[in-house]
């Protein structure tokens, strides 16, 4: 979809939430600002029920965080390698619902560590 391509990460770049329309990349790029100008961790929750696209919104942030912030360190197609450990954590404790084929039965925690110059390491 057009709505996650590159242009729409430029255009939600610096903004303020309100200022486009509702975005996971608003809510991506209000936490990294956060993060760099109060100097705090954050953390973004993606919930919903089964096969409601928790997956697929977790990977839409971490394409606008390494794609927009992305380069402390050796960051060669960052996003690609972590997105790759997704397969890995998926294959525990999945099982198949009428809503998912590849439904898990637990949480999901992604840990992105940024240098001292607010950039994905």
């Amino acid at each position: 979809l057009d709505i996650y391509d590159d242009s729409q990460i430029k255009a939600y770049q610096g903004k303020s939430l309100g200022v486009m329309p509702p975005h996971v990349y608003a809510i991506a790029d209000k936490s990294y600002r956060d993060m760099r100008n109060l100097n705090l961790s954050q953390g973004i929750i993606v919930s919903g029920e089964s096969g409601a696209g928790k997956t697929e919104t977790t990977k839409y942030l971490l394409r606008y965080l390494t794609d927009s912030y992305g380069g402390g360190g050796d960051v060669t197609d960052l996003e690609s390698r972590i997105l790759a450990a997704n397969p890995f954590l998926e294959s525990f404790g999945n099982a198949k619902t009428t809503r998912n084929n590849n439904s898990s039965r637990f949480g999901k925690f992604v840990e992105l560590h940024f240098n001292r110059n607010a950039l994905v390491v």
